[in-house]
């Protein structure tokens, strides 16, 4: 591999990391104003913890928290591979 493969590697790296932690925050923003964990019933107005939407929301974070971190863990891999190509070459 050249260093264009590698540079262009790190950046499709850091364009998707950037576009899922949009989609995290983004997520994160939408499922707390559509899906409160707290909910009122309207019949005796007490308020109760719905436990499937902290399911969710757990899975939810899980999923693309772990995803960014393989992403930004994999550029950061790429990097070193590149710098030891640089050296090598």
């Amino acid at each position: 591999m050249n260093t264009q493969y590698f540079s262009a590697l790190i950046k499709i790296s850091l364009f998707a990391s950037l576009l899922c932690l949009g989609l995290v925050l983004l997520g994160n923003y939408g499922l707390l104003s559509n899906m409160p964990i707290e909910v009122k019933d309207l019949t005796t107005n007490q308020t109760h913890i719905d436990y499937i939407h902290i399911i969710f929301y757990v899975v939810f974070n899980c999923m693309f928290v772990g995803f960014l971190g393989c992403l930004l863990w994999r550029a950061r891999h790429t990097q070193q591979q590149m710098k030891q190509y640089l050296a090598h070459n």
